[in-house]
């Protein structure tokens, strides 16, 4: 049977069985209950959710752009867990072209758009308040890519999105560090503050300092969830 829209009743059952796999899939991820590394056997995993393997393998692709999990060349699947290499590079690339997209976007914003700005901090401050680490990460991801817009360089833009692509991969250690929410929330602070004071400088100052701090944290996330550092 065909619904309004051109769906079929199947479509629209695959579509939501898929969305209900994504969210216990994450859950378990972000409880630990698949721990960063972890092999995921497509077949029991389908056995063990009773679902099929296409609907599967859908929220698994999905799941590998949110960066909760990474496709291996053999086409195993793993719970995300990037190296310290990894992270040092990613980071390192991040700070250098999110500090100048901060650095612009304070010279070419406007005030709809400062305006903006501020309901993502806002946002982003919700969710720290309510320990909400999925609802944080996803705040976050919101307001570097509004910095990026605001900077009004196409180029650099495109940059910064191909590189948080893989910055995703940090995102299966960022969400269980849920000490890091009130620095990071106070980091953000400051980059705010930079803009409200129309200051370019200081605003590409406090986004470096930010991913800096970010990547060292993540480099000892794995010793940080095993409990092997305080």
């Amino acid at each position: 049977m065909i619904l309004r829209g051109g769906a079929t009743r199947a479509e629209k059952r695959f579509k939501s069985l898929t969305k209900l796999l994504i969210e216990k899939l994450k859950e378990a991820i972000v409880t630990g209950k698949l721990a960063p590394g972890e092999p995921l056997a497509e077949a029991q995993l389908a056995s063990s959710l009773k679902v099929g393997p296409v609907a599967l393998r859908e929220a698994l692709r999905t799941l590998e752009a949110d960066g909760y999990v990474t496709f291996r060349p053999d086409n195993e699947v793993v719970v995300s867990k990037p190296s310290r290499e990894e992270i040092e590079d990613f980071y390192a690339i991040a700070g250098a072209l999110e500090g100048l997209a901060a650095r612009l976007a304070v010279e070419r914003a406007r005030p709809g758009e400062i305006e903006r700005l501020r309901e993502l901090h806002q946002a982003l401050k919700e969710a720290c308040q309510k320990r909400d680490v999925t609802r944080y990460f996803d705040a976050n991801n919101e307001f570097h890519r509004m910095i990026a817009d605001i900077a009004r360089n196409e180029r650099l833009y495109r940059m910064i999105e191909q590189l948080r692509q893989e910055l995703q991969k940090t995102r299966t250690l960022s969400l269980r560090l849920q000490q890091r929410l009130d620095y990071s929330m106070r980091e953000h602070d400051q980059i705010l503050d930079a803009f409200l004071k129309k200051n370019p400088e200081l605003a590409s100052t406090a986004m470096v300092r930010h991913l800096n701090r970010q990547m060292e944290i993540l480099k000892n996330a794995d010793e940080v969830v095993k409990g092997e550092k305080p």
